[in-house]
């Protein structure tokens, strides 16, 4: 009697099921960032409720790896599931830049949903993330321009001025337009707008509160489709997905895939909330002239055949997948 009265004590105070699993995120983010309030927060909730308590993601106590290093975090198993910025990884990881494109993109909700059903349609294939299971891709809402002291509308206005910028194709683009990119990570942004090092920034309108920058910008300006965007891969430790039960996997990706590219709607709106704040302060929203969407057409064009050729080398029809993708986005 007492061998089963211990049994069932212990059956009682055990929390989790006999098959129960940790997943480490790694934390390098501040709470109030858009990827911590609408992707990881409640993706991590999420994946405890669809597998019943045997899964139970959680956030490392302080960053385990940089941000740029998330690829070798997660494939040396450092943390087994991080945010990557595709940035990061141009060699490896090109397909999902078919998101970023200048004007390619009206928002995050849609560019997202149509990146995932592209990337299961075309890219899956091409298996680039090879060490590493995908479990969504997405985007922000499109880059805009952030001025600290003067009004960004024509092409003209952007010559000489000194922009902080995501390395990469922003860069490229920034450049082609004749600003001076200042490439960094996400974490340099405040220091460069508060002392004056830049004339503004490239970011989302999130921008304005995730790296606090509302007191130091005076004009955004908004194109539509945007000045360019940076796509976003979440993944986890190949390995450590290998690890788990079909039934886990089953109901982790239930709440994955299109489900995280769905909480765009959130990054939108807190993007629309930012750009708001920034006019109750008496900031200005610039629309751009034609002639500098002219200017981004013809930079679209040819990153366009640029991401066609890539796509076409790792065996993917780049045409099919672009038409595909731009059609989603419609």
């Amino acid at each position: 009697m007492l061998s089963v009265f211990s049994f069932i004590l212990v059956g009682l105070l055990s929390s989790k099921p006999a098959n129960s699993v940790d997943l480490l995120i790694n934390n390098y983010l501040p709470g109030k960032h858009p990827f911590q309030v609408a992707i990881q927060g409640p993706w991590a909730k999420a994946v405890k409720v669809a597998t019943k308590g045997s899964v139970t993601p959680k956030f490392s106590a302080a960053a385990v790896g940089p941000a740029p290093k998330n690829w070798q975090t997660v494939t040396k198993g450092i943390a087994d599931v991080v945010l990557l910025a595709n940035i990061f990884q141009r060699k490896r990881i090109q397909l999902p830049t078919v998101s970023e494109f200048p004007l390619s993109s009206p928002g995050a909700l849609n560019t997202s949903n149509a990146l995932w059903k592209t990337h299961e349609k075309f890219f899956k294939k091409a298996n680039e993330y090879k060490g590493t299971h995908l479990l969504g891709s997405f985007v922000l809402t499109p880059n805009v321009v952030h001025s600290l002291n003067k009004p960004i509308k024509t092409v003209a206005d952007l010559k000489g001025f000194k922009i902080r910028a995501s390395p990469g194709l922003a860069v490229k683009v920034l450049n082609a337009l004749g600003a001076v990119p200042v490439a960094s990570g996400p974490f340099k942004i405040f220091t460069l707008a508060s002392t004056g090092v830049v004339d503004g920034v490239s970011v989302p309108a999130h921008g304005l509160f995730a790296f606090k920058i509302m007191p130091y910008v005076k004009y955004v300006t908004v194109i539509k489709g945007g000045l360019t965007n940076t796509s976003f891969s979440f993944l986890i430790n190949g390995k450590k997905w290998d690890g788990l039960s079909k039934t886990q996997q089953s109901q982790i990706m239930s709440v994955s895939g299109m489900a995280i590219s769905n909480k765009g709607n959130i990054t939108d709106k807190i993007a629309a909330g930012a750009l708001n704040a920034l006019k109750k302060k008496g900031g200005k929203i610039i629309v751009p002239d034609p002639s500098l969407i002219v200017a981004l057409q013809k930079i679209a064009a040819s990153s366009q055949n640029t991401w066609l050729k890539n796509a076409n080398s790792k065996g993917v029809d780049g045409k099919a997948a672009l038409a595909f993708f731009q059609s989603q986005i419609k």
